[in-house]
């Protein structure tokens, strides 16, 4: 459910330019050890994938996620791509056109040096 919703609220966001936008594509699945995988793409260009997996914790209600996918978009002729991961340490975006911030966890550390 929070990847259809997650794959929802970006293609809203890439797509607000483009009121007529569909969906072309779609494809989604859960396995039995709790992994995803879920794929879209759209008139405009969009293209978004994501897979992962849940972690579960010692007690009810804790544990993780392991997510990653990339997500794809056109904007004045250029093709934008955002790879990225997300876990117990945070969103991770990496692209050609973002600032690089890999530097920024050896600053801080891991949440476990938080804890």
């Amino acid at each position: 459910m929070k990847t259809v919703v997650f794959l929802c609220l970006v293609a809203f966001a890439l797509s607000a330019a483009d009121q007529n936008a569909r969906i072309v594509n779609y494809q989604s699945g859960i396995e039995e050890d709790g992994s995803y995988a879920a794929q879209y793409e759209t008139t405009n260009g969009i293209r978004a994938q994501e897979d992962g997996i849940s972690y579960p914790g010692n007690i009810p209600e804790s544990g993780n996620y392991v997510r990653s996918g990339s997500y794809s978009y056109e904007w004045e002729g250029v093709t934008y791509t955002v790879n990225w991961t997300a876990d117990e340490n945070g969103f991770h975006p990496e692209g050609d056109h973002l600032p690089d911030f890999s530097h920024t966890r050896e600053h801080i550390g891991d949440v476990e040096d938080h804890e």
